[in-house]
């Protein structure tokens, strides 16, 4: 008998701690969550670092959003097919949401679970965990591989949702590319071009760049992929499929910190800060891996990687430009931007 009572006591006080917690800062019922694709670092004494990142947010019935948006993008929704308004709406769900702060978010890790720092007015959080070699999904034997987590919710729908962090080995080959305008056409120096080519066309992969990642996870030394991105979180998910309806490899998307439209098209700064900063922070984690950077000539991608290059002197085996501004070599930008750096390690592809 008294083994009974103690079990439904401590039934009870289970179901009064996850009531305390959810009425304290858990999750609502009307809210969702978008964990960010993250990466692990494993420390001196086998274990892994895993780094998650999520957005707490709530979808709003904003019936002006729509317009509101398509007018700040310049896009007429009336002259849009019914194909382009489906696929306009698809894109923008994200940015008709409202972010969630003070959130505390619960994720279940084999048989641990972690509680995350509560979320920021941008909805945002970020935690470390730390598990063993065991929780670690090899593929194959790349030494790559995958820790996944799910959320811990119990009564809310989206209790067990997935998310994961790739398991990078300590040496290998880091390949670091662009997104826009280097392996999707996206015309990024047009805004109304950008607009329509991010949020009513399908994506278009460019021509032969899926291939030769393919050629480099199979060729380079336990090669990982980071996609490196000025865009928001909000399009994570359109990124995220397009890359594998077109096939390329599988890896860790690196977006900008920002869950409000009105900073869609990052100024000037705000991309080059958030890329050096990803930059910094991969080459800081795994500091025996040497790396490859790939991007294109539209904006700062060449003045971003050779200063890096030079910052982490041996660490950059190439840097590769894709041409999209007409300019060669010998052009007074690359003579500037490279001076310094070997003429072996950088190149211009058309």
């Amino acid at each position: 008998m008294k083994k009974v009572l103690s079990g439904v006591l401590f039934f009870i006080c289970l179901i009064n701690a996850n009531w305390a917690f959810a009425w304290k800062c858990g999750l609502k019922l009307d809210e969702f969550v978008m964990f960010l694709p993250g990466f692990a670092v494993e420390q001196v004494d086998g274990f892994f670092t895993v780094n998650v990142d999520a957005w707490v947010f709530e979808e709003e019935s904003r019936r002006l959003a729509a317009s509101a948006l398509a007018s700040w993008m310049e896009v007429d929704l009336d002259k849009l097919s019914p194909e382009q308004n489906a696929t306009f709406a698809e894109r923008t769900h994200y940015f008709r949401t409202g972010s969630e702060s003070g959130r505390c978010l619960r994720v279940r890790l084999a048989d641990q679970v972690f509680t995350l720092p509560r979320t920021t007015t941008s909805g945002r959080t970020h935690g470390k965990l730390s598990v063993g070699r065991e929780q670690v999904k090899w593929q194959g034997d790349t030494g790559v591989g995958w820790i996944g987590w799910t959320l811990e919710a119990p009564g809310h729908p989206l209790h067990g949702q997935e998310g994961r962090a790739l398991v990078i080995p300590a040496e290998g080959v880091s390949i670091v590319s662009d997104i826009d305008d280097t392996i999707k056409i996206s015309d990024v120096r047009n805004k109304k071009a950008l607009m329509r080519n991010t949020f009513v066309k399908p994506f278009r992969a460019v021509p032969g760049m899926a291939e030769w990642y393919q050629e480099m996870a199979r060729n380079e030394h336990q090669a990982s992929f980071h996609y490196l991105t000025a865009s928001p979180i909000q399009l994570y998910p359109a990124l995220s499929g397009f890359l594998k309806e077109a096939q390329f490899p599988e890896g860790v998307l690196h977006l900008r910190e920002s869950t409000s439209w009105r900073t869609l098209h990052a100024k000037r700064h705000a991309s080059i800060a958030h890329k050096k900063n990803a930059l910094t922070r991969l080459l800081t984690a795994y500091p025996q891996r040497k790396f490859i950077l790939v991007g294109d000539s539209g904006e700062n991608d060449p003045e971003i990687y050779a200063d890096i290059a030079r910052s982490y002197p041996g660490r950059v085996l190439a840097i590769h430009i894709r041409n999209v501004t007409g300019e060669n070599r010998t052009a007074p930008r690359y003579r500037q931007t490279f001076a310094g750096i070997d003429s072996q390690t950088w190149h211009i592809r058309d």
